[in-house]
């Protein structure tokens, strides 16, 4: 019984870890626009000499999944990743102070607002949350006009 556990537990962990490195964070799903702000971003933040400690945890959702979100996590209904238009990420330490905190969220949104998407995307900060994942994510796409938004 034990080892059915074991090997049950297994292929969830095996079928997660899938989700997540094929799916979930897959920037070869999302629209090339959105996916060349996200280099340029990692680019520039080389450039000004911080770290690109970044990590995606969304890009195209199935509608399955962006009902999960709407549900459970305050998600929009029409969000942009459902077209592919979408990147979301966690911002960690970028500017070496040791602290992945609200001033690194602070320097990656002045970069992507003020130099990388200007006025032809959105950009979502969710600095109110109290969840460190959400506290640290920034949302962009490509959706052709400035839209921004934060929580």
């Amino acid at each position: 019984m034990k080892k059915k556990i074991f090997k049950l537990l297994l292929i969830i962990i095996a079928i997660a870890g899938g989700l997540f490195f094929f799916y979930l964070n897959n920037t070869k799903l999302v629209n090339p626009k959105t996916r060349a702000f996200y280099n340029d971003l990692k680019d520039t933040l080389r450039q000004n000499s911080y770290s690109t400690r970044l990590l995606v945890i969304s890009t195209k959702r199935a509608k399955w999944h962006n009902d999960f979100q709407v549900k459970f996590s305050g998600a929009a209904k029409e969000s942009r990743h459902l077209i592919g238009d979408a990147i979301d990420f966690i911002v960690f330490d970028i500017n070496g102070d040791g602290n992945s905190d609200s001033k690194d969220v602070d320097i990656v949104f002045n970069i992507l607002d003020k130099i990388i998407v200007k006025d032809k995307g959105g950009i979502g900060t969710y600095k109110g949350e109290k969840s460190f994942i959400y506290r640290q994510m920034i949302h962009i796409d490509c959706r052709g006009y400035k839209r921004r938004w934060a929580r």
